[in-house]
């Protein structure tokens, strides 16, 4: 086997990374907020606050693993 054969790899195992960090911000932070509606009798207030939540603190989470530049690169 090459040295490098693992190395074409890398591109989808961050893509996969980015795609379920997404994936559980939304799911956690919007199931927080579909258990906040039901608890205080909300119809469908505290889901999308929950959601956007979710998706702004798993951007803020990919933008520190994969998109802050290495200063010693």
């Amino acid at each position: 086997m090459a040295s490098g054969s693992g190395d074409g790899w890398k591109g989808a195992d961050a893509a996969w990374q980015v795609t379920g960090l997404m994936m559980a911000g939304i799911a956690v932070w919007g199931g927080t907020g579909f258990l906040l509606d039901r608890w205080m009798g909300f119809d469908g207030l505290f889901l999308p606050i929950g959601m956007i939540i979710g998706a702004g603190t798993s951007i803020y989470l990919v933008y520190l693993k994969h998109g802050r530049q290495d200063p010693e690169a």
